[in-house]
């Protein structure tokens, strides 16, 4: 980082003035005219002040403490933002004073992706492990943001190491050459994992959330359950008991920090899914602290923070990318916000395994290394969270030639958020064409949407004339006097709101299967 040397004085110049008397007989004035008196006084000759006399000085005075300022604030920034060791001092001022229209990083969509790790630090067990990894993309056309948790016990294939945790992999990379050779390391693995291109890298320890949190005055978080964890670290190689009261409470670092990183609580919080979802609550609940207090866009206190945070934080940003990262979270509205958890549960995209040495890993659904439903969640995660809005019930009806195709589709279509009440199979129902019954009139048009994207089907807003509907049966061949109804998770094809008509009906056929996700070979 490039510090701005102390200016050196220089000598005093003389000062060359006009002698008096010459001053005096150039055009002087007659004796009478000097006695005359006037409406008021004459000004001295050679000086006419004016307004803006005083803003030049004003603004003289505001720049140069805007620029003492952020010489400061680039040089704490020195320590933290990696992406500015390219610039200047001066370079990296006139990108933050005036950026024009630079934009962050972004992709042919237009959407910036932005990775966040956690990690213990010295002093920790598995200090370089990763403890924390969010996926977050921005999308530049809406200002909407998607955070997508990635578990760290999730198995992918790290170079030179073979298949490993994910959480292995900033430690892995480290060397005394190349101390961030692990942010790439982890880097390529979360661009594998999501198909999505990375473009900033953030990192911050243990230490570094604490003082986070404390330089904001602690964050209030709404805590949704009443648990406790009796095996939580107390960082001497044993355990301690932390508890948390449901409703709002308000949480200093060390707190906070026990908040996100609780592994083994009590009423369902003892997972690494249910800690994912507090430590996206916890991100955005500090956000929304830091601009109560107007600390994103003032640079004392951005200095005041960076300074707290030292070497306990590490980014790929550059400063005035930080500035305009801020300038897109002062307008989020939680409308626009998009959290995901890859989570092992029944209807999810990753499975729990168990690795060579009898570890315990999370696998994706489709076999190792295989990433295709994940590439899918992660690239339509904005349009996705629009069809979870919707709400829209579904029914998926299987008229293809390959058993359990229904129910495999609707498995795949549940991990993205569809709300798929039940499948179908009748018995002489056959297709070619996959089609998608659109019966909301109109109410969800994204869920309607990216089902016609995704199998290229043909949208109809009534049922064809050879099928029937039956609330209880589901859909049914009107020629037909047999049909296997199989109920979805915690339902039954004639209870519950299994018995309500669906709202959106995907009929399978035979061109789907080139086109589904899902290859399963799962059967009724």
């Amino acid at each position: 980082m490039a510090h701005k040397d102390p200016a050196e004085k220089g000598k005093r110049q003389p000062v060359t003035t006009t002698p008096p008397d010459a001053k005096a007989n150039a055009g002087a004035l007659p004796s009478s005219e000097k006695r005359r008196p006037s409406a008021a006084p004459l000004r001295r000759a050679g000086y006419h002040f004016h307004w803006w006399h005083t803003a030049i000085v004003v603004a003289s005075v505001i720049a140069v403490v805007a620029i003492g300022m952020g010489v400061k604030l680039v040089q704490v920034s020195g320590k933290v933002f990696g992406g500015s060791s390219n610039a200047s001092v001066f370079d990296q001022l006139g990108h933050l004073i005036v950026p024009g229209d630079r934009q962050l990083k972004q992709d042919a969509n237009h959407r910036t992706n932005i990775l966040l790790a956690g990690y213990g630090g010295p002093g920790h067990d598995g200090a370089y492990l990763a403890d924390t990894i969010i996926f977050v993309s921005i999308d530049n056309t809406t200002n909407d943001i998607a955070t997508l948790s990635i578990p760290r016990d999730l198995l992918v294939e790290l170079p030179n190491y073979g298949y490993r945790k994910i959480n292995n992999a900033l430690a892995f990379g480290m060397s005394d050459s190349n101390p961030h050779g692990g942010d790439s390391m982890l880097t390529n693995a979360i661009q594998e994992v999501t198909g999505q291109t990375v473009h900033y890298f953030a990192k911050v320890d243990f230490n570094g959330f604490k003082a986070a949190v404390d330089a904001v005055g602690g964050v209030d978080i709404t805590v949704d359950t009443t648990f406790a964890d009796y095996e939580y670290p107390d960082n001497n190689y044993g355990y301690q008991t932390i508890t948390f009261q449901a409703g709002i409470q308000k949480m200093d670092g060390a707190k906070a920090l026990e908040f996100v990183r609780s592994r083994h609580g009590t009423n369902g919080e003892g997972s690494d899914f249910a800690r994912s979802k507090r430590q996206q609550k916890l991100l955005f609940a500090l956000r929304e602290k830091a601009l109560s207090l107007g600390t994103l866009t003032n640079p004392t206190k951005v200095s005041d923070l960076l300074d707290s945070l030292g070497d306990h934080v590490f980014t790929t940003f550059e400063l005035w990318e930080v500035a305009r990262l801020g300038a897109i979270m002062k307008d989020l509205t939680p409308e626009k916000v998009v959290t995901r958890v890859l989570e092992t549960t029944s209807d999810n995209l990753v499975v729990a395994g168990t690795g060579a040495d009898n570890a315990y890993v999370i696998l994706p659904r489709l076999g190792l290394g295989k990433w295709t439903e994940v590439h899918d969640l992660a690239a339509n995660i904005f349009q996705l969270n629009i069809v979870q809005r919707e709400a829209a019930t579904m029914q998926v009806v299987n008229a293809t030639t390959k058993t359990g195709f229904a129910e495999s589709v609707g498995h795949t279509l549940r991990g993205f958020g569809f709300d798929v009440q039940t499948v179908a199979s009748p018995k002489e129902l056959a297709a070619n064409v996959t089609t998608v019954v659109d019966l909301t009139g109109g109410k969800a048009p994204q869920t309607v949407a990216s089902l016609q994207q995704r199998y290229n089907a043909t949208v109809l807003t009534s049922l064809p004339s050879a099928l029937t509907l039956t609330p209880g049966k589901t859909i049914v061949n009107s020629n037909a006097n047999g049909n296997r109804n199989v109920p979805a998770k915690g339902g039954s094809a004639s209870g519950g709101n299994a018995a309500a008509p669906p709202n959106v009906i995907l009929i399978l056929g035979n061109d789907a299967l080139a086109t589904a996700t899902n290859t399963n070979s799962n059967t009724n």
